[in-house]
């Protein structure tokens, strides 16, 4: 079966929130508010405050999707599974926002995340002078933006 877009997933940059509500069969409601609770989905805004969503955002919300329905997760039981299990978005071409403490999750149908210190989604900084932290953290940003042109 064709699909109705004119330009199937892969051959744009930038697709319009209705075409990713039509991409994933969700509606442009559902993605405005994941867009809100999930802080690796940032799509851009293309001219004023219309979304361009990148083929990435794309599947982010995909794995949301998965996660929600397929896999019956909370919304915080996936937050807790994006940040504890960060090469989930590492495949998408993404990183999880800065690490914090893991709260327990409950009252949800699915299984409750488990926290993993040995696995950080951020490399922790020396914690001696300024100086130090600030070349960790250059290194850091430096690493992530060699992934990304790889991704290019």
């Amino acid at each position: 079966m064709k699909s109705p877009l004119k330009d199937p997933l892969g051959t744009k940059l930038y697709y319009s929130i209705s075409e990713v509500a039509e991409l994933t069969r969700l509606p442009p409601y559902t993605l405005r508010a994941w867009e809100k609770e999930f802080a690796c989905l940032r799509p851009r805004r293309a001219r004023g405050k219309n979304r361009a969503y990148r083929e990435r955002d794309i599947q982010i919300i995909l794995l949301i999707k998965s996660l929600l329905y397929d896999q019956r997760y909370t919304m915080e039981g996936v937050k807790q599974k994006l940040l504890n299990e960060p090469e989930l978005l590492r495949g998408t071409g993404t990183e999880p926002p800065a690490r914090q403490p893991a709260e327990p999750v409950g009252g949800g149908n699915g299984p409750e995340p488990v926290v993993d210190p040995s696995v950080a989604p951020w490399p922790e900084p020396a914690a001696a002078d300024s100086g130090t932290r600030a070349r960790a953290l250059l290194a850091t940003a430096r690493e992530e933006l060699r992934e990304i042109l790889d991704l290019l």
